[in-house]
């Protein structure tokens, strides 16, 4: 994989998390608030030891 395909994808990933935002910003606010006040460190520890798993094994699927 080049440079290009990676900034390219960084830059997508941007895009898909600045849309909820700017779309529905009072709704994320209170989400995130939410999240925050009622989830436990570990939790959120866990569920992003999870994405980075997924992220991690779509990059290798493609990449094979």
């Amino acid at each position: 994989m080049t440079w290009k395909v990676w900034i390219l994808a960084i830059a997508l990933l941007f895009i898909f998390e600045g849309l909820i935002p700017f779309v529905a910003p009072k709704t994320w606010i209170e989400s995130v608030r939410e999240v925050g006040n009622k989830a436990k460190p570990e939790v959120v520890r866990k569920i992003g030891l999870i994405l980075l798993m997924i992220g991690v094994a779509v990059i290798w699927l493609v990449s094979i």
